[in-house]
C-alpha cells in the first residue's frame, strides 16, 4: 500500500461514507450499501478500492460479506482533515 493509492482512496465521498459505517465494527456489505445511498455493484466498486489500498478486510461467512478496516488508524487521517477542512 502506498501514500497515493491511500488518499485516493479517501478522496470520495462514498468511500468516506463507507469507512464511516465501519467505524464501529465490520459490518455486512448488505448493512452498508443502504447507509450509502447507492446501488450494490456501486458499493462493491468502492469497497474494491479501499481493499486495494490496503484500508479495508473483507471475510465471507456463508452468503454474506462482512467488511471491516485494517486498522483505526485511518480515522485519525480522517479527522484531521475534517479539521483542516473547518478551519479553512
Amino acid at each position: 500500500m502506498n501514500e497515493v493509492d491511500i488518499f485516493k482512496a479517501l478522496g470520495d465521498q462514498t468511500r468516506l461514507k463507507i469507512l464511516n459505517c465501519i467505524r464501529n465494527g465490520g459490518k455486512c456489505i448488505c448493512e452498508i450499501t443502504p447507509a450509502t445511498g447507492k446501488s450494490q455493484p456501486n458499493v462493491s466498486q468502492h469497497l474494491k478500492i479501499l481493499e486495494d489500498a490496503g484500508l479495508i478486510n473483507k471475510n465471507k461467512q456463508g452468503t454474506n460479506i462482512f467488511v471491516k478496516v485494517t486498522t483505526q488508524d485511518v480515522y485519525q487521517i480522517i479527522n484531521l482533515v475534517k479539521t483542516l477542512g473547518e478551519k479553512a
